[in-house]
């Protein structure tokens, strides 16, 4: 258990936390500065599917988080298969994943593992549309409700994250400025 806590708690997040930095902004530089107008301009075949790589590829969104920004996409204009290529695509392909699997694999089980993930993606999104096409489907899109609060064990799992990511590089920082010296009574 003690094991488990250490590398859970500690390892873990020290082979994470660059990567999870670099997805969160990335995924915030997405949502801040790309339109909503910029979806509808892809249509909703390979092309807007491939946007949605794009867009998911870099993204450090979990698949819970995908879901309501999936319905804005869908809400937006986009295909119900476009949907669902950034709801496989930005789980599974993240940068922090990436990451992970360059310095563990090696570069090309990385481009192995994205082209997987990508072609079957894209084929579900491709097969999604022709169901939506053959069996006369409609889009039942409603309003969604956000009148709900972040729950308070949300908020406190947030700050310590946070705190946890923080330990990684303020650690390193000491390290680097205030190296480990012997004490005052060792012997030489």
């Amino acid at each position: 258990f003690v094991q488990a806590f250490q590398y859970g708690y500690g390892r873990m997040i020290s082979d994470t936390a660059k990567w999870l930095c670099i997805g969160l902004v990335a995924a915030t530089l997405v949502t801040a500065y790309v339109p909503q107008s910029f979806f509808l301009q892809w249509g909703d075949g390979v092309v807007a599917m491939l946007v949605m790589v794009i867009i998911g590829l870099p993204m450090y969104i979990c698949a819970t988080a995908s879901t309501p920004v999936a319905a804005s996409l869908l809400f937006a204009g986009i295909s119900p298969g476009a949907a669902l290529v950034f709801m496989l695509t930005g789980p599974a392909t993240n940068i922090a994943t990436m990451g992970v699997i360059k310095e563990q694999l090696g570069s090309r089980s990385l481009v192995a593992y994205l082209f997987g993930v990508i072609v079957t993606a894209i084929a579900a999104g491709l097969i999604l549309n022709q169901l939506y096409a053959i069996f006369g489907w409609e889009l039942q899109l409603a309003a969604m409700s956000h009148g709900e609060e972040t729950a308070l064990w949300r908020q406190f799992a947030a700050v310590a994250l946070s705190l946890l990511v923080a330990r990684v590089w303020v650690s390193s920082l000491i390290n680097k400025f205030w190296p480990s010296t012997p004490s005052l009574g060792a012997a030489a």
